[in-house]
């Protein structure tokens, strides 16, 4: 019996020492040695902006932008944060309310630094605190132990343009080569400028180099079919066209251009294409396909009738798919014969879609056709240019053929595939242009500078939107 009463009591005495163990472990505050800034943005900012009144007196006012969807980049291993996608022009960086996250509980500090700049000046952070970042400011997020820190190199950008001005540049005022012209084309291939033309006296093509002066060099010493520059385009990524039942392709050999040329008797006009096909008329008007540069031409399918391909003016224009990364959605673009369809007071517009995927199927043009719903189509212009814009389209032309409108009196700009046309007041001619109302070519470069080659004035005008030109930053860093 008092055996059994010892065990007892050292059963209870264990017991008590057990529970003290554990409750001294409750209280204990565990120390991590590790932190980082996790997440960053910024909130609601005040904005200045410009306005023009009805006297014409420029004034500023100001107004607010919520900015918190503007993501913010942080680069773990370079230990830089900074917003990719810059905050608008008149954001004022200077008082600005931020969100910081930190891992494992870090502690922010801000160093502000002294008014020369070379000694620190270290402040809590508080997000209830603007900050300036006119500058880059310095961040440090401390453990929560006190024995390091990690210090960020903190950027909050904003534009010092605003990105829906599109601005011109002349860049001849006067090239007798352009001036000369009596119908031309233009394009952009192997960073240079690409001119085909007749001048009267023969078809000839033509390159340059598109720095801020043109210095025109002849491809080749050939003369071309009168109306060869007609069917100048690129077809397979290459330049082509079609002279005297023969297809010539141009492909770089060292510093030089050289042609290849194959007969090809059944396409009589190309019209351009993407890397993976092209596409031309047969001599029986039919739309045909080519898949490689050769004889192995097909009818292409369409679900309307012939007579509503353009045959005048036409435009080929490829563009991003909306619904399928891989695919391309192709819109030809043109008007109909002036002489058997006089009364078309509109441009044709037909659309298809290159399924690029494996086992896909390919699909016929489809015709935009007339109807009461489409209240903004594309005039009948005189040399109508349609081309790509980011994933846009944009189109001019001399004088109607048929209606009111006048030569140049506006850009015409899809953004939905072709089926209206608005007159967008951001992209305006320049003040001073002048040019033939129809001899004129238009194209886009890489570089998303549109090119206008003005017959009989032969001026040459650059010009881009701002926000084409804005450098894409890295946008996902992997730590």
């Amino acid at each position: 019996m008092k055996n059994n009463f010892s065990s007892l009591i050292a059963l209870f005495l264990g017991i008590l020492m057990l529970t003290s163990c554990l409750k001294s472990k409750d209280d204990e505050v565990t120390y991590y040695y590790d932190t980082a800034i996790t997440s960053f943005s910024v909130g609601t900012l005040k904005r200045y902006l410009h306005t023009i009144s009805s006297t014409g007196q420029d004034s500023v006012y100001q107004a607010t932008i919520n900015c918190s969807t503007y993501k913010f980049n942080i680069d773990q291993y370079n230990c830089v944060i900074y917003n990719p996608d810059s905050l608008p022009m008149g954001v004022d960086a200077s008082k600005v309310l931020t969100t910081i996250t930190t891992l494992n509980s870090g502690v922010v500090l801000v160093n502000l630094k002294t008014k020369d700049k070379t000694k620190d000046s270290l402040i809590y952070y508080s997000s209830t605190d603007s900050l300036d970042f006119t500058e880059p400011l310095e961040m440090r997020v401390y453990n929560n132990a006190g024995t390091a820190y990690r210090s960020y190199r903190v950027s909050v950008n904003v534009h010092q343009e605003n990105g829906s001005v599109f601005n011109w540049t002349q860049v001849a005022e006067n090239d007798q080569l352009v001036a000369s012209m009596k119908g031309m084309r233009a394009l952009v291939y192997d960073g240079k400028l690409w001119l085909m033309g007749n001048d009267g006296s023969g078809c000839r093509l033509y390159v340059s180099d598109m720095g801020n002066a043109l210095s025109w060099k002849q491809v080749s010493q050939d003369v071309y079919a009168a109306d060869a520059y007609k069917s100048f385009a690129l077809c397979l990524g290459l330049p082509m066209f079609v002279s005297n039942g023969n297809i010539y392709q141009f492909v770089k050999n060292g510093d030089q251009y050289e042609s290849q040329t194959i007969v090809e008797p059944n396409v009589t006009k190309l019209l351009g294409g993407t890397k993976k096909q092209f596409f031309g008329y047969s001599l029986d008007g039919k739309l045909m396909a080519c898949e490689a540069f050769g004889n192995s031409w097909k009818d292409d399918a369409f679900d309307d009738s012939a007579e509503w391909l353009p045959t005048e003016d036409v435009n080929l224009v490829a563009l991003l798919s909306k619904n399928n990364s891989q695919d391309t959605k192709l819109i030809l673009v043109g008007n109909r014969n002036s002489t058997k369809y006089p009364a078309d007071e509109n441009a044709v517009v037909w659309s298809k879609v290159e399924e690029n995927a494996e086992y896909s199927v390919q699909m016929p043009w489809a015709f935009y056709s007339k109807s009461e719903s489409f209240k903004h189509l594309l005039p009948r212009l005189n040399n109508l240019q349609v081309v790509r814009y980011g994933n846009s389209m944009l189109a001019i032309g001399g004088d109607a053929i048929n209606g009111n409108a006048k030569a140049f009196s506006q850009f015409y700009k899809s953004e939905d595939e072709g089926i209206t046309w608005q007159n967008d007041t951001i992209y305006k001619f320049p003040k001073t242009f002048n040019s033939s109302n129809s001899v004129f070519t238009m194209t886009c470069d890489e570089n998303h500078f549109l090119w206008i080659l003005a017959g009989e004035s032969g001026q040459v005008w650059k010009g881009r939107l701002n926000e084409m030109g804005w450098k894409k930053e890295q946008g996902a860093f992997e730590n």
